[in-house]
């Protein structure tokens, strides 16, 4: 008993449900990535009860909805049929806690990006759970202070926008926090009566958690996570969960793929397991009675339905890099991401390089220096990052504490409110390499160019939201502006308007 990956799956099975083999654990816990969790699930499911479906041996019950007590009276009950019993708690919410908001909000917003509504208000909403916030609370203006740090107003506006829509009209409200995992836990503890099992499948655990630790020692964890971030070790993993996936699929087809074909088809789909196994099946079909799928029936059967999201464009932009913006413009722009929310993504990327400037050519950023590796970076630069972010916030202090001890005529005097701003360079000083990024970044460019960038970016928004020129020509026009090599930022400058006559 223990925890096992996902590849270890099919070993494990071999080895219960046989007298002369282990008998199955009571507990299965099963985590990760969807497709994998529900592969998973129903491989277990299938040993251990063969027969499960339509069978009064299997009780489903939705983790979002279920009880505690809900569950431990079910496993504890005998069925009619008498024999093996499986009780499957799906999509628990024992293991979410107020550490694991980040991750479930950086899951909803995946799962919009890839226009999966259902799935991301699901992760949304027991974010907002884990947060005691009510759907109301996210429409206030003073979202940003509600969310956690890492919180864009640029970036993120725009699906969290849509997920409340949705929730809204689909009628959706956020759950109870209570997680009910000590009665779980004591029910483990007590043991089930023989051949009773539960099965729980959820997407978020928390290994400090005693439930966690009991579940390790009396059942079996199945872990089907999959990095995913942009990391070379992350990219691998990711390929690497996408081959295997592949080749059950191929197998029971008889069919082969080159690997310029399967490197092609990653790029069209992106790490999305299913939308993946969709695409492997269209060129199954399209490839015939040959055996041999190519790039060519990649490139004939197929068209991309990866989403880029919005910070592949802004890293592209700021890294001056004109081919890779455009065609993330384009890719974005053929999906749902409307040009001001493109304009404002970028337009926050180019403040953030200003402050950065501001922290290089300041006193306390003379212990950067644009060649400095990563580690020197954790050691040296990033307390004084973190010093320099911290007398900005005093700053704001005192300018909000001035202004609130002049009121307005005929209105009482306010207590100040704790200042915060999106502009910290290290908003999540625990995570300081997308600091060392910025840096870096800002570094491509003068302190002129970026001024002018941001003015350009300005003339940009009022030309979207009066004029009615092609977004896509605006945003490709300040793009190119902002992408091209300068001499002391004149380029990049908005041109002048004659003068009216």
């Amino acid at each position: 008993m223990g925890e096992i990956s996902y590849q270890d799956l099919n070993a494990y099975l071999t080895q219960i449900g046989t007298p002369s083999d282990r008998p199955p654990a009571p507990v299965h816990l099963i985590h990760g990535e969807d497709l994998l969790v529900r592969t998973a699930f129903e491989e277990i499911l299938r040993r251990l009860l063969p027969e499960a479906s339509g069978s009064l041996n299997y009780e489903p019950m939705d983790g979002a909805a279920a009880s505690a007590g809900d569950v431990i009276a079910s496993i504890n009950t005998y069925s009619l049929m008498g024999g093996v019993k499986v009780v499957a708690l799906k999509d628990a919410r024992l293991f979410h806690a107020k550490d694991t908001v980040a991750k479930l909000l950086d899951s909803a917003r995946s799962a919009r990006i890839d226009g999966d509504l259902p799935r991301a208000a699901k992760h949304f909403l027991a974010a907002l759970a884990q947060m005691n916030l009510s759907l109301g609370d996210l429409h206030a203006s003073n979202r940003s202070a509600q969310l956690p740090d890492g919180y864009d107003a640029g970036e993120d506006d725009g699906w969290i926008d849509a997920i409340l829509d949705h929730c809204t009209s689909a009628g959706l409200s956020v759950p109870s926090a209570g997680d009910g995992a000590g009665i779980l836990e004591r029910a483990i503890e007590n043991g089930f009566p023989k051949g009773h099992h539960l099965v729980i499948t959820t997407d978020l655990i928390d290994r400090r958690r005693s439930l966690y630790k009991i579940i390790s020692e009396r059942g079996v964890v199945i872990d089907c996570t999959v990095p995913k971030g942009d990391r070379r070790a992350d990219k691998e993993a990711q390929e690497a969960t996408l081959a295997d996936h592949m080749k059950s699929i191929l197998e029971a087809a008889g069919k082969t793929i080159s690997r310029e074909a399967f490197l092609s088809l990653c790029e069209m789909t992106g790490f999305d397991l299913g939308t993946f196994g969709n695409n492997l099946q269209i060129l199954i079909d399209y490839a015939g009675q040959r055996r041999a799928i190519t790039v060519e029936d990649v490139g004939a059967a197929l068209t991309r339905t990866k989403k880029d999201p919005l910070y592949e464009l802004t890293n592209a932009v700021t890294d001056r890099n004109w081919d890779r913006s455009l065609f993330f413009l384009d890719a974005l722009l053929a999906g749902e991401i409307h040009g001001l929310q493109a304009l404002a993504a970028v337009t926050n990327q180019i403040r953030k390089l200003l402050v950065a400037k501001d922290f290089t050519e300041s006193p306390a950023g003379a212990v950067w220096h644009p060649a400095a590796t990563y580690p020197p970076f954790q050691k040296s630069v990033m307390p004084a990052v973190v010093a320099f972010d911290r007398e900005l916030i005093e700053r704001m202090g005192a300018w909000e504490a001035t202004l609130a001890s002049v009121p307005a005529e005929g209105k009482k005097k306010k207590k100040p409110a704790r200042a915060t701003t999106d502009l910290q360079l290290a908003r999540n000083p625990n995570n300081p390499f997308p600091v060392y990024q910025t840096l870096k970044k800002a570094d491509r460019f003068s302190r002129t160019e970026l001024l002018s960038a941001l003015e350009a970016l300005a003339e940009a928004d009022v030309r979207l939201k009066s004029s009615a020129l092609n977004p896509r020509l605006i945003l490709e026009r300040v793009v190119r502006q902002i992408c091209s090599p300068t001499a002391g930022g004149g380029a990049l400058r908005p041109k002048t308007r004659p003068a009216a006559k």
